[in-house]
């Protein structure tokens, strides 16, 4: 008598062809994922520089990054020169205690935050915490000519702040602020001196997505320059493995300084 059921071999036929259309259908969810946690990336950084321009139209200054031990706030120099005593509390000199870190989320009130207070990109894991530098600029009076009288921590500063420096000053080409590279800059991560047309070089700041390849450190040369502590960074479109500029997935974005200058004058701040 003959009896009914799948052999072995047709079991493994249909296993076969079945991981294959699993395969087929889970590249282009995993694409879809991806492509949405990047748009909300985007949104999600353009809400924060509406914060940061809206904390600099109140307050005058833009705020200081938060560093590992603040909890999210901005985090200060007790002191204006010399040895850093990091503090919590506003001072007036603007200096801070790194100048490239983390979003100040709890100080601008942006939300959600992870349990030590950090906004996170839309990846949420703990290396997506969301990267904020803000430029440290120092003005030597008469140098160049627009620039009339010397000025600490620039955009950071309630003492000698913008208005000391004025907007015709900080608008000269002779003053860079933080720069923005769409090549690998000159000079290793950490020491870069400059790159070939760059996309901006008078950023007051610069926000920064660490983006999927977070979790594991990166791997690009490119995205190297976007977690150091010197005043160059590098946006371009991704780019995988084994290409020229190395894996790249970061997402920068930035502020303009004519945008701060308007809602600054707009809302009694400058000139």
């Amino acid at each position: 008598m003959k009896e009914n059921g799948f052999s072995l071999v047709e079991i493994a036929v249909v296993l076969v062809i079945i991981s294959v259309l699993i395969a087929i259908v889970a590249v282009p969810l995993a694409t879809q994922v991806e492509q949405r946690r990047t748009g909300e990336t985007l949104k999600q950084l353009e809400v924060i520089k509406e914060a940061l321009i809206g904390f600099a139209s109140a307050k005058g200054r833009l705020p200081c990054p938060a560093t590992p031990n603040s909890a999210g706030q901005e985090s200060f120099c007790t002191a204006a020169s010399g040895a850093c005593t990091a503090t919590l509390i506003e001072q007036p000199h603007g200096r801070c205690e790194s100048n490239v870190a983390f979003l100040p989320a709890v100080t601008l009130g942006i939300s959600p935050v992870d349990s030590s207070g950090f906004a996170l990109d839309a990846w949420g894991l703990l290396q997506n915490r969301i990267r904020y530098a803000v430029a440290n600029t120092t003005i030597v009076a008469g140098a160049p000519a627009a620039c009339p009288v010397a000025a600490s921590n620039v955009f950071t500063s309630s003492a000698t702040g913008m208005r000391t420096a004025t907007m015709t000053c900080l608008a000269d080409n002779g003053v860079s602020l933080l720069t923005v590279c769409g090549v690998r800059p000159t000079g290793a991560a950490g020491a870069a001196t400059g790159c070939t047309a760059p996309l901006t070089s008078k950023a007051p700041f610069v926000l920064i997505s660490l983006g999927k390849n977070a979790a594991t450190g990166g791997t690009g040369a490119d995205e190297a320059h976007n977690v150091d502590a010197d005043a160059f960074f590098v946006s371009h479109t991704p780019t995988q493995t084994g290409s020229t500029a190395g894996e790249f997935d970061d997402i920068v974005t930035w502020g303009s300084l004519n945008t701060l200058f308007a809602r600054l004058v707009q809302a009694g701040k400058l000139p």
